[in-house]
């Protein structure tokens, strides 16, 4: 397949995809937790249908790139949180990740965004404080962006039995059979990183890899301030969720989605005279009631929070 290198070129088929690490202290915290985080997300990214262009394991969270439809990248989200919480419970350790894994999915808007989201991946360990160079980091992607040959010779997960690919990738699908596995039944991420993609849209060359290193420390703090933001919405939200969902059972003894509108008006208009620090966006979508209607209701104008949730 051919692709065209004009990186300022829209695409509308790839997403960061990142989970939370503030809310927990500690998500991968053995090697074994590693591996498994590691293994986890191309196995259910195939199973979604997506490619894997990059991910990261660090110790309170994972970043990945990947490549597919929306829809498909909602599944993704929904089967690593259920399989994360059913690894720590086979752990005997629910406790680590119960309520506690937030996962978010941010469209990637044009091949430089691309490029700048896969570096400031691959670059992760390093600001976290990992003293050596990225491409020697164990759970991330390693080598592949460099183009550097594997030192030793993996191998080929055909050769083993369909029992232990199960057991060791947790899974009872078929995965690609040349995929590697190395000799702690990690799968190698240079088996299953669309690297045909990556050399054709984003890096066709070691040297101008090199150069796309060269990330300005500001550009990577936007990036984190702009996933911090995000999780912040989305605590914000679950507060409202919660505060909504109190005051429906406390006024009618149902769940807000369970009320009929006029009562969610009232609950919404409740709410709103009794704060008014959310946004009248925010206040409808968890009530269940129309933007427009709501904002009517309350007598309030278009604002620029309402506008930074679009």
């Amino acid at each position: 397949m051919m692709y065209n290198n004009d990186y300022s070129k829209p695409i509308d088929d790839c997403f960061h995809v990142y989970s939370d690490g503030t809310r927990l202290e500690v998500l991968f915290e053995t090697e074994e937790d590693c591996i498994f985080g590691m293994n986890l997300i191309p196995v259910v990214a195939y199973k979604c249908g997506l490619t894997v262009l990059s991910l990261e394991i660090m110790k309170t969270h994972f970043h990945t790139i990947l490549r597919g439809s929306a829809m498909n990248i909602q599944k993704f989200k929904g089967e690593v949180k259920r399989l994360l919480v059913k690894y720590f419970i086979a752990t005997r350790r629910r406790e680590i990740v119960d309520g506690s894994i937030w996962i978010e999915a941010d469209a990637i808007k044009t091949e430089d965004e691309l490029r700048r989201k896969i570096i400031y991946v691959f670059r992760n360990c390093t600001e976290a404080g990992f003293p050596y160079l990225p491409e020697n980091y164990r759970w991330g992607p390693g080598p592949v962006y460099c183009q550097k040959l594997p030192a030793v010779k993996y191998k080929k997960i055909r050769l083993l039995s369909a029992r232990e690919q199960s057991r060791l990738f947790h899974t009872n699908i078929v995965l690609p059979q040349d995929w590697e596995v190395d000799d702690c039944g990690m799968l190698v991420p240079a088996s299953y990183i669309d690297l045909q993609f990556i050399h054709a849209r984003v890096f066709s060359s070691p040297r101008q890899f090199i150069a796309f290193l060269n990330v300005k420390k500001n550009d990577l703090i936007e990036m984190e301030a702009a996933d911090a933001k995000k999780f912040m919405r989305r605590r914000e939200e679950d507060i409202i969720r919660k505060e909504v969902n109190t005051l429906a059972k406390l006024k009618y003894g149902v769940p807000v989605k369970k009320l009929r509108q006029v009562a969610r008006v009232e609950i919404a208009t409740e709410i709103w005279k009794s704060r008014k620090t959310y946004s009248v966006k925010q206040l409808a979508r968890l009530t269940g009631l129309n933007n427009d209607l709501l904002r009517t209701i309350l007598h309030q104008p278009v604002t620029s929070l309402d506008d930074s949730e679009s």
